[in-house]
């Protein structure tokens, strides 16, 4: 039964051609789920008026990627957990190239942890702002599963293959100056002054012509030599899928939750 009660996993905000858009589960670090990546596709598909659309989170994390909690709640049905994962994934997919289709400049105002496949969301936009107590980590390798959310197919873009290989194999976190230092980050801003970093930015986008800042994507994401991005994503979904499945996978989920779930008795 549907609890009509429940916050919506995406808030939306309209200011005039402005669009704000609040991933919406701070209890659970504004994890990724289906449904959520769902309520966000449908939203980047009613921008067709917006000069310029935000993409943050609510509380104090941008997004901590997957919920491992409703991987591992399906660890009991090999088939189930292995649909969950291709839906999941597929959804991010889709909400990544969503956000690069858009016909406005995009800003991911990073005010907080980005973690596992959230990081595409991030890459996906036009520009970033980054809380300075923010940092991105991967995680894949603790956990078992497979990169995704771009971070084989647009990270290495950024800062080389080799470099992104490090960081997936050694599993660093990264501070926001270090992110910035790196290129992946394009503004940085305390606490007291985050709020007004991002009006700047959004000022700025907004008086300028959005046409621009579409054809400059689209312009670069057909450079010469790329595969389509599509086809990029769609290999992380399917390698996500065939490690999901693995005991080894399985075996570091149950270890991660488990002083979690501890900590609730």
């Amino acid at each position: 039964m549907t609890d009509t009660g429940a916050a919506p996993p995406l808030l939306i905000d309209r200011d005039g051609t402005i669009v704000r858009l609040r991933l919406n589960r701070p209890r659970r670090g504004n994890a990724l789920t289906p449904e959520l990546l769902d309520a966000l596709c449908v939203a980047l598909a009613d921008c067709g008026d917006a000069r310029a659309v935000i993409l943050t989170g609510e509380g104090r994390a941008f997004s901590s990627g997957g919920d491992i909690g409703e991987f591992h709640a399906r660890t009991g049905d090999l088939a189930q957990l292995e649909a969950y994962g291709d839906q999941l994934v597929s959804a991010l997919n889709r909400a990544i190239l969503a956000l690069r289709a858009l016909p406005c400049a995009s800003i991911a105002a990073v005010n907080g942890p980005v973690t596992g496949g959230a990081i595409g969301l991030m890459l996906a936009c036009d520009a970033v702002l980054m809380h300075r107590d923010a940092f991105i980590q991967p995680y894949y390798a603790k956990m078992g599963f497979a990169p995704d959310g771009g971070w084989t197919a647009l990270m290495p873009e950024r800062i080389g293959s080799a470099r992104t290989g490090a960081w997936l194999a050694l599993d660093d976190r990264v501070s926001a100056v270090a992110a910035f230092e790196m290129g992946l980050v394009d503004r940085l801003a305390e606490a007291g002054s985050f709020d007004a970093a991002l009006t700047d930015i959004i000022t700025t986008l907004a008086a300028h012509d959005p046409a621009v800042a579409t054809t400059s994507r689209r312009l670069l994401d057909a450079r010469q030599g790329r595969d389509p991005l599509g086809d990029r994503l769609d290999r992380e979904r399917a390698a996500f899928c065939d490690l999901l499945v693995r005991p080894e996978t399985r075996s570091r989920m149950a270890a991660f939750l488990a002083p979690h779930r501890e900590a609730v008795r």
